[in-house]
């Protein structure tokens, strides 16, 4: 296929949007369990969790503690789609934030045919799905990607229906603004409301939308809002003990102007905002270089996207608290932005259309690799599914699978998902840093130790095994074999799952103890 004819493929008169969206479930679906959980994963797998277990859907506990430090909808969405497929599992922890990258495709896709014309909205879906950072948050379980997916398709939305004003607009694009603040904070309402506000000052449109029509419609999606938090409270919130509505304001407000953690330097989004845009970097930079030279010649829709993007750059940064994914949201807007000026730049080159296609079908075969099919490998290989896959096998040998009991000493708390254990499962942290641990330390942090528990499997890392052998002479150690593909990525040995089970002559003394 000839370069050109390629361009043309992807987002030239040839480009269809079903060929971006098969190509979006293919990148997004493929897999989408391979993947072992990652860090943050395993709070929404612990709450979800642990809702199934105490049958109560409106009070969220990580553990044992409680936590309503996201509102529901995120777990609630995660709680459906297991209860469809009959068990909570990668697929469904990840489905949601999947499915919201579909969403999002779609929804560029909408907003850059509004701002410009189809070809703007098909390459800038195509440079969204070829983002990594963007497919890997669609592939991971949190309530980042449904927020992204829910201020874009708020904002593709209301540019859509802005020139239509009715009950019925307004009460969707409200309503789309409550369903995401009610999947990961205010933030969720704040940047749609920033793009309003930058095309209402810009258009000088503000008398247009002051009407009775754009209050009325801002009810419903005020009652569907506080439903939940009204719920948490009036059914066993005295118990529970947490407010709902006070941690949003913590979370969303008071972390923004008084910020208690994740402070990081004001550059932080300088940084990361390349970042979570490469491999369009390449042209993002050029293309707000150029800006000024070309200001002039921009349509009054693209000096909206532009002052957008600023506005919402600027709101992310001026907050006190600040993490490198917090700029997930900015990454359409940025992308928008370059994808306008590579067709401003370079859609009559036929050798730049060619670069920018060959960037873009390289970086959609790199993240399918490394994002879909590498993962399924490497987990092959070691790591706490396997061992958890390898510990119910082996155990169960002995005895039932149901019948063991388990304490997890400052095992990963992943763990207790893989195993299939209840969310009330004790997992015994140490009292100072691992590597500074020694025998007594952890007799001291871990006292049970010295009056273990009958019929209990402890499970814990590699590094303590010399430290306990003493306590757990009448026990065996179960691990998983040594791999040379560990050897070859340089596992730390260290941090992996081990367990002690019981010998049978263990479990006979400690029960007639009893």
């Amino acid at each position: 296929m000839q370069s050109s004819a390629l361009a043309d493929f992807l987002w030239g008169k040839k480009a269809k949007l079903s060929y971006l969206l098969i190509a979006a479930i293919v990148l997004l679906f493929t897999c989408l369990a391979g993947r072992e959980m990652w860090t943050q994963e395993h709070r929404w797998a612990d709450i979800v969790a642990g809702m199934f277990f105490r049958n109560d859907f409106l009070h969220p506990y990580l553990g044992e503690a409680r936590y309503y430090d996201k509102p529901l909808l995120s777990y609630w969405l995660i709680a459906g789609i297991a209860q469809l497929i009959g068990t909570l599992n990668m697929w469904a922890l990840r489905l949601p934030s999947a499915l919201a990258g579909v969403l999002a495709v779609w929804s560029i896709y909408r907003l850059g045919r509004e701002l410009k014309d189809k070809q703007l909205g098909l390459l800038s879906a195509l440079m969204l799905l070829t983002t990594f950072y963007f497919v890997f948050w669609a592939r991971t379980s949190s309530a980042d990607m449904l927020n992204l997916a829910g201020t874009l398709f708020a904002i593709t939305w209301y540019r859509e229906k802005r020139q239509h004003p009715s009950f019925f607009n307004y009460a969707v694009f409200f309503l789309i603004l409550a369903l995401t603040s009610l999947c990961k904070g205010l933030v969720g309402a704040v940047i749609p409301m920033l793009a309003v506000l930058v095309d209402v000052v810009l258009a000088r449109s503000i008398k247009q939308h002051l009407r009775w029509s754009l209050f009325l419609g801002a009810l419903p999606a005020l009652v569907i809002y506080f439903i939940p938090f009204w719920a948490s409270s009036h059914f066993g919130g005295e118990v529970y003990g947490q407010s709902g509505l006070y941690l949003v304001y913590r979370e969303n407000v008071l972390r923004y102007f008084q910020p208690f953690d994740h402070q990081g330097p004001i550059y932080t989004y300088f940084i990361y905002l390349p970042i979570y845009l490469l491999p369009w970097t390449l042209f993002f930079i050029p293309a707000l270089v150029g800006l000024k030279r070309r200001w002039k010649n921009l349509s009054a829709e693209m000096k909206w996207l532009t002052w957008t993007l600023f506005a919402i750059f600027i709101f992310f940064s001026v907050s006190g608290s600040r993490r490198s994914y917090y700029v997930l949201p900015l990454v359409p807007f940025a992308i928008l932005f370059t994808a306008d000026w590579i067709l401003a730049t370079f859609n009559s080159v036929k050798r730049w259309q060619a670069s920018v296609a060959g960037v873009a079908i390289f970086s959609y075969l790199f993240i399918l690799f490394a994002l879909d099919f590498a993962p399924v490998w490497y987990y092959s290989q070691y790591g706490v599914s396997r061992f958890a896959d390898s510990l119910k096998t082996e155990a169960s040998k002995d005895k039932s699978w149901d019948s063991w009991h388990f304490v997890m000493l400052d095992a990963e708390t992943k763990l207790i998902f893989y195993l299939g254990l209840p969310p009330t499962t004790k997992n015994y942290g140490t009292q100072a840093d691992r590597e500074a641990q020694n025998t007594e330390t952890l007799r001291k942090a871990w006292p049970l130790l010295t009056n273990k528990p009958a019929n209990t499997i402890f499970v814990t890392r590699k590094r303590y095994v010399p430290l306990l052998a003493s306590f757990f002479q009448d026990y065996r150690l179960f691990e998983l074999p040594q791999q040379p593909a560990r050897m070859l990525l340089k596992y730390n040995e260290e941090n992996m799952p081990v367990a002690f089970i019981p010998l049978e002559s263990t479990r006979y003394r400690a029960a007639a103890s009893v």
